[in-house]
């Protein structure tokens, strides 16, 4: 059962899978979490959090930036429920902080996949991920481009992407960003685009707007690739090549959107 807060109104249960215990994963949750983070925000009025993590190495983090940071700046963990993930004695031996390894990119990867069960159980409504390393993860065995490859994979899903949300404190204006290419080469990315691939992103996120955000008649900008957009040709021919002929053939399909 989803819990309720004070006024009756269903309160999501959410988990924070707690990255990399090698590096910021739980400093940067304590702090987020913190009083000073939240203001005047009372969080268990809003959402109930789990973290996902091992309770060792979180109560190592807590008790090394209380001595860093002021009062109210980072929050006691107890104040939380939390899901254990418990680790071998071996493994928790050769997870020093500031040190990336197989063993920090192994726990992290238990972190998470125990938070995606728990989420496709019914047991959360929302993950958030705390940072990881990428090599811990591929010195672990765990292949994947990042957290979003691994989120796709165990929820079963083929068309996914990284969708950036913010909303503006001060005129509530909200940016929706789906990127076209993540965790590669920046040198790689001019080959990587192409019209296919902005073709299914675009579906993707006009699809997305409409469902989960309501949004009936979107309009979409694409970002140029060169700066200034190639400058006519002058600092790159990609836009001048087929991402404008694309814009253009887009416009004739979907002509209420881009």
């Amino acid at each position: 059962m989803t819990p309720s807060n004070s006024s009756g109104v269903q309160r999501p249960k959410i988990a924070i899978a707690l990255g990399d215990p090698a590096g910021i994963g739980a400093e940067v949750t304590l702090k987020a979490l913190s009083e000073k983070a939240l203001g005047d925000t009372d969080l268990s009025q809003k959402c109930d959090v789990t973290l996902v993590g091992n309770r060792s190495l979180l109560r190592q983090t807590y008790d090394w930036l209380s001595q860093k940071v002021g009062v109210g700046e980072v929050a006691d963990p107890l104040a939380f429920s939390l899901l254990e993930v418990p680790l071998e004695d071996a493994l928790l031996q050769q997870i020093v902080p500031g040190q990336e390894s197989a063993a920090s990119g192994s726990a992290s990867f238990q972190f998470l996949e125990l938070a995606i069960a728990q989420a496709l159980a019914g047991k959360f409504q929302a993950i958030v991920t705390a940072p990881i390393a990428k090599s811990a993860w591929k010195a672990a065995g765990h292949f994947y481009p990042g957290q979003t490859e691994l989120l796709a994979e165990r929820s079963n899903v083929e068309r996914y992407g990284m969708l950036f949300v913010a909303r503006s404190p001060h005129t509530g204006w909200t940016l929706r960003t789906l990127l076209a290419t993540t965790h590669i080469p920046l040198r790689q990315v001019s080959n990587a685009l192409t019209p296919d691939l902005l073709t299914y992103k675009l579906e993707l996120l006009v699809a997305c707007l409409q469902r989960d955000f309501g949004v009936e008649k979107p309009q979409i900008v694409v970002a140029g690739l060169n700066p200034h957009s190639g400058e006519q040709g002058q600092l790159g021919r990609e836009e001048q090549d087929w991402l404008i002929p694309w814009m253009r053939e887009m416009r004739d399909r979907l002509p209420r959107y881009i």
